[in-house]
């Protein structure tokens, strides 16, 4: 099973990168570019243009909040990102709900929206965040969730275990609706959930049907870009239908978050996402001070070789993605660029989605656990990572990246990897598999059973 790396990572801090070469990478403490009208690049192949970002309303629904001016913010001050979008344009505009057919995750939304607890998976580490703990019962049942103090909406409204309670309530509502166009998460939140309450403002209980040992940590915890986004009681529950509501107007300050960023200005091009000066955490002393960066600036990804000259004059100070090829030329033009890896390979980090295949096992050719081993022989590992990805990527052979978190689930298969080898490149023990299966080559080579050969179709 061969492990990609993928190269959205290119600016992001590596332990063995001093704190000044990644500020200079990220252009917050170079000049970089001059953005246009509030230091922002046009977008890549338009003209620039000076005025205020208009926001342009999403097909369907209600119009899109009016454009405001944006303030000025300094270059060192703006991480400039260039992720998501179509064909050079964002196609979500206007859906401040993370519940809305449509709307996105990838473009800006960890900035907004906060988690119960945090997981990082390069430190292995589970960070408390919006609760102080939480508890299970003896039988995984029932999940206690203690709330922490002071925590506050954006527009000032405490956030409490009443939020929790209602988010749950409401993908539960939408997933056991037969009529409803389903929201993230309701389908099996309606399924495994029984009931979620309030107990007080400070404590949030969700009992389930059969044990859930791992909901909070699956649903309720930030872990890349997975889980339950957290919704205001007080603006979601006069909302019919969640699935049509955008929820993005500026001048009613939404949508409301507990980070510390708040969405100013979005178009197909570009998406502003400004500091908001009265975040919670820093004014309960849970975290010291505001973040250094003031905008993130999202813009919608491009052609490979705009986005490669774009990094390359510092006019973007992260960006997803780009092939192995394209990274070293870039790493070699600009001397301020790094990965996850510094300059040497892997030139990124380990991917936690590594490349895969993933069969039918129930009907057809595949459910034979033979033919699924003949092609896991075919398969040159290996060579596809030198050829495919030069090098630039590691060999897994388990189906997830050993990341910290998951060294004990290799260290307890190693004694069944080292009889099933699971990387192997053996075409002899292919064909012995294929014959296993009833299988036998034809006139020009394919591998047939009953005159029929294997067609099927690769999703990728």
């Amino acid at each position: 099973m061969s492990e990609k790396t993928r190269k959205d990572g290119l600016m992001k801090i590596n332990p063995d990168v001093s704190r000044r070469d990644f500020l200079r990478l990220s252009g917050l403490a170079g000049a970089g570019v001059l953005l246009a009208a509030c230091g922002t690049p046009p977008a890549p192949g338009s003209e620039a243009d000076t005025s205020a970002p208009a926001a342009e309303a999403p097909a369907g629904g209600e119009a899109a909040a009016p454009a405001v001016a944006v303030a000025d913010v300094p270059r060192e001050k703006t991480l400039v990102l260039m992720f998501g979008g179509n064909q050079g344009q964002f196609t979500d505009v206007g859906l401040g709900n993370p519940y809305a057919t449509g709307a996105t995750h990838q473009i800006g939304s960890a900035a907004l929206w906060e988690p119960l607890y945090f997981y990082s998976a390069f430190a292995d580490e589970y960070i408390p965040w919006l609760a102080e703990s939480y508890s299970y019962n003896d039988d995984f049942t029932e999940l206690t969730i203690n709330i922490r103090s002071g925590v506050e909406w954006s527009d000032g409204t405490p956030f409490t275990a009443n939020d929790v309670a209602f988010t749950i309530n409401m993908l539960m509502k939408n997933g056991s609706d037969p009529d409803a166009a389903k929201i993230r998460n309701s389908t099996e939140v309606s399924k495994w959930v029984k009931e979620a309450v309030a107990v007080d403002d400070a404590t949030a209980k969700i009992t389930f049907n059969d044990p859930r040992p791992r909901f909070m940590f699956s649903h309720l915890s930030s872990k890349y870009d997975t889980g339950i986004y957290l919704v205001p009681e007080h603006i979601y529950k006069d909302v019919e239908d969640p699935s049509a509501y955008q929820g993005w107007d500026v001048e009613a300050g939404l949508p409301l978050c507990t980070g510390p960023y708040k969405i100013t200005a979005w178009t197909p091009q570009q998406k502003f996402i400004d500091i908001r000066d009265d975040w919670w955490a820093v004014k309960t002393g849970f975290v010291a001070e505001m973040p250094t960066v003031e905008r993130i600036l999202m813009l919608p990804t491009a052609d490979e070789t705009t986005m490669a000259q774009m990094v390359i004059n510092n006019e973007l100070d992260s960006l997803l993605d780009l092939r192995a090829t394209t990274i070293k030329q870039v790493v070699e033009q600009n001397p301020a660029i790094i990965t996850h890896t510094g300059k040497d390979l892997p030139l990124g980090y380990m991917d936690w989605w590594p490349t895969s295949f993933w069969f039918n096992c129930d009907e057809g050719p595949f459910a034979d656990k033979n033919v699924r081993w003949a092609v896991s022989y075919t398969i040159d590992r290996e060579q596809m990572l030198q050829v495919a990805l030069e090098g630039s990527g590691i060999l897994t052979q388990l189906p997830f990246p050993q990341y910290p978190g998951l060294e004990p689930f290799f260290e307890a298969a190693k004694p069944l990897l080292e009889k099933y080898n699971t990387n192997e490149h053996n075409l002899d023990k292919a064909a012995e598999r294929m014959a296993a299966a009833g299988y036998e080559k034809d006139g020009e080579g394919f591998w047939v059973k009953d005159g029929e050969r294997i067609s099927d179709i690769i999703g990728g």
